[in-house]
């Protein structure tokens, strides 16, 4: 088999969305996934979206428009069915400090979102279009989106990868870089070689351990995003993708809810690490003033796997190698997500009394400033970074991979990825107020 043109390590959404973008734009590519595809996060995302709608005019450069578009024709453009649900973004609020958290959100939105009309009904307006919603509240935020389903997205994937020849390789983990001035001229695996003419680290959670053989630091915070689905409901039982202070909530095809946190108390998690002592000057305002919503945790594996990690790359240097763990399982809280339950069963009594079947949990990549990295890489000619989605892949991707590809078989991005370029994160990053 010839050489591929290019390797990307990651089989998750932006690794096989990317894949997909290159080979339509004649490329040859191979992908490198550790597990299988879509194993972490990719998979267990509750991948709300936003849609095309209302009379916005914005950006069409943006990516978030491009996405929205890409969303709204991705079942025919991929011939795959993403069980997409194009009810809208539903965002309730309860009290002031909610209104006064809306406002701020609002203006970001209408900022980036590209179809940014945003409407504001009262109780009786929202009682009236979703009369599911008999529980107290003060108004509905209401935008265009929706969901998809993570695990049809990633299965139509794999089947596009199929039809297209890409060459999937799971189960083979990317461990470093072979390079010849400033190309890289091959990935290391744990099964050998694979020479490349460029490559694209989509990795997600382990995109700095191997950034940080390209001498790119990425300050990045992996933070557990838990999650619970309950046994199936009626269906409309929620409109589209509902969102609380305490709770966000989606209902899936098959009539299960989806649980999952809040936009004021997300319930997060954060596993503490040795990787945190690198970028804790950068961290630590936003975490004092978030206090109140992240828990820290000390898991003994991910603590061990640092200490291995650090000790090889103490050993090898620059052209050494770097690992990350298979099979990243972390685990989730029930009774929190229980808690959740309870407080959508205040605003909508159907789902009172509903059992939760699994709960499971994902972990983010969160960037300072909460913006992807996307773009080549500082110092190199052929490797690119295409990252550090804060949460928010399935919002950004398709543009994200649109671009990204672009970028590499046209040397034009066509989406202005000007706020993404990776040289941001050597500068003096701005945190958001709002961390999610």
């Amino acid at each position: 088999m010839a050489a591929p043109d290019i390797v990307i390590v990651g089989g998750g959404l932006i690794g096989l969305l990317t894949a997909a973008e290159l080979v339509d734009r004649g490329a040859r590519v191979t992908i490198l996934e550790k597990d299988d595809l879509g194993f972490e996060q990719s998979g267990r995302s509750v991948a709300a979206v936003n849609l095309p709608g209302g009379s916005s005019q914005g950006d069409p450069r943006s990516m978030l428009r491009v996405s929205a578009d890409e969303w709204a024709s991705f079942k025919e453009r991929w011939d795959c069915d993403i069980q997409l649900n194009s009810e809208g973004w539903h965002i309730v609020i309860a009290d002031e400090h909610d209104a006064e958290w809306v406002s701020v959100d609002r203006a970001t939105w209408r900022e980036t979102a590209g179809y940014a009309d945003s409407e504001t009904l009262d109780v009786a307006a929202a009682r009236a279009k979703f009369p599911q919603l008999q529980g107290p509240f003060e108004a509905l935020d209401v935008r265009p989106g929706g969901h998809v389903d993570a695990i049809s997205v990633i299965a139509g994937l794999r089947a596009v990868a199929e039809r297209r020849d890409i060459d999937v390789r799971c189960d083979t983990l990317a461990t470093g870089f072979e390079f010849q001035g400033t190309l890289v001229t091959a990935v290391k695996t744990d099964h050998g070689h694979v020479p490349c003419g460029s490559v694209v680290v989509a990795a997600g959670l382990w995109s700095p351990n191997l950034c940080d053989l390209l001498n790119f630091h990425i300050p990045m915070q992996r933070v557990r995003a838990p999650a619970a689905e309950t046994e199936p409901l009626p269906p409309n039982t929620i409109p589209g993708f509902l969102r609380a202070s305490t709770f966000g909530a989606r209902q899936n095809r098959d009539g299960s809810i989806r649980i999952t946190g809040g936009y004021r108390y997300s319930a997060m998690l954060h596993d503490v690490s040795f990787h945190d002592l690198r970028d804790l000057r950068i961290w630590a305002p936003a975490i004092w003033k978030n206090r109140k919503d992240v828990s820290f945790r000390v898991d003994k594996h991910v603590l061990a796997d640092e200490v291995g990690n650090s000790w090889r790359r103490w050993r090898t240097g620059r052209n050494g190698s770097t690992f990350a763990p298979r099979g990243y399982d972390p685990s989730s809280s029930p009774r929190d997500r229980q808690t959740q339950l309870s407080h959508l069963g205040n605003l909508i009594p159907a789902i009172r009394g509903a059992r939760i079947r699994r709960a499971f949990a994902g972990v983010m990549d969160l960037i300072p400033d909460l913006q992807p990295v996307l773009g080549l890489i500082p110092g190199w000619e052929n490797a690119y970074i295409a990252g550090g989605f804060s949460g928010h892949g399935y919002m950004y991707g398709p543009g994200a991979c649109k671009a990204i590809a672009g970028l590499i078989a046209d040397g034009d991005a066509v989406i202005d990825i000007t706020p993404y370029r990776p040289e941001r994160l050597s500068e003096k990053l701005s945190m958001r107020d709002q961390i999610f």
